[in-house]
């Protein structure tokens, strides 16, 4: 996986804040998601608040973290109501909501420092981002120069660099020193800088860690993230309600700890999210 770019004590929890995101709700994000905020990814799809004079905007963004003169900022992504298929065939299309990235003409600004005055025809690795409904894409050239220095690294065949720009993963075989094999999974996924993402692992575990999602219940040190079908809402510790208390009751039985009373519960939800973190962080390692 890529190096970090970002650490917590980088967050603009200013910033953050003017979208309705308190320092609780972001630092009680699972570990996962904050590993890939460092890298420079994007986070999951978060419920926003805007203050306006006439009342309070309400939607749903992604952000990321990028590097400025004046230091870190936001770049906030949000979610559009519909997918822009217009530029695509309806094969594209398919392989688009399937997950995959593909290879497709695409129209590309050209920008100067009058602003952007033509556009061009270029070639480039596009891919939906099925919680924005938004497309990206980065020209293949650029992509291309990556999937080119793993392929020297792990020795890729032309047919294995073919599966690339045809959307699929790459899993090759690598010795071990017992004299074994150990598979390492290679695929392109534009919402990292370098593009090209190494996991150890099958394509199952590939995508489980790339494209991992939030679990239905995301308990941090003042609240729980609560994922209802993907959206995403955040409740407080003080406000649990009863499914969320079960789930934290369930956790700490299978860390070997009992609640004793929802009012006394605090050191015991703490000790069971870090349990539960570190389980992850075990699984992940495998």
């Amino acid at each position: 996986m890529e190096e970090k770019r970002f650490s917590r004590e980088d967050y603009p929890l200013d910033i953050l804040a003017e979208f309705g995101l308190t320092e609780e709700m972001i630092y009680d994000l699972p570990e996962f998601v904050h590993e890939t905020i460092e890298r420079g990814g994007k986070s999951p799809l978060l419920p926003i608040s805007i203050e306006q004079p006439f009342g309070v905007t309400r939607g749903y963004a992604k952000f990321s973290l990028i590097d400025t003169d004046e230091g870190i900022d936001v770049m906030f992504y949000p979610k559009l109501k519909q997918v822009n298929f217009a530029a695509f065939t309806e094969e594209q299309k398919s392989a688009l909501l399937e997950g995959k990235v593909i290879v497709a003409d695409v129209d590309d600004p050209i920008i100067t420092d009058e602003g952007v005055e033509d556009m061009q025809r270029i070639k480039a690795f596009v891919q939906l981002d099925k919680d924005t409904n938004g497309v990206i894409y980065t020209p293949t050239q650029a992509i291309g120069r990556n999937i080119n220095a793993v392929a020297n690294e792990y020795d890729l065949s032309g047919e294995d660099l073919q599966r690339f720009w045809n959307g699929d993963l790459v899993t090759i075989y690598e010795p071990t020193d017992e004299g074994g094999q150990d598979p390492v999974t290679i695929g392109v996924d534009l919402f990292m800088d370098t593009g090209v993402i190494v996991v150890p692992g099958t394509a199952e575990q590939w995508e489980s860690t790339v494209r991992r999602t939030m679990p239905k219940y995301s308990f941090g040190t003042d609240g729980c993230w609560v994922n209802h079908d993907g959206r995403l809402s955040y409740v407080p510790e003080d406000s649990f309600t009863k499914d969320i208390l079960d789930e934290l009751e369930r956790l700490a039985r299978k860390h070997g700890m009992v609640l004793q009373e929802p009012s006394t519960s605090q050191e015991q939800h703490h000790t069971a999210q870090e349990a539960e973190s570190e389980e992850e962080q075990r699984q992940l390692a495998r």
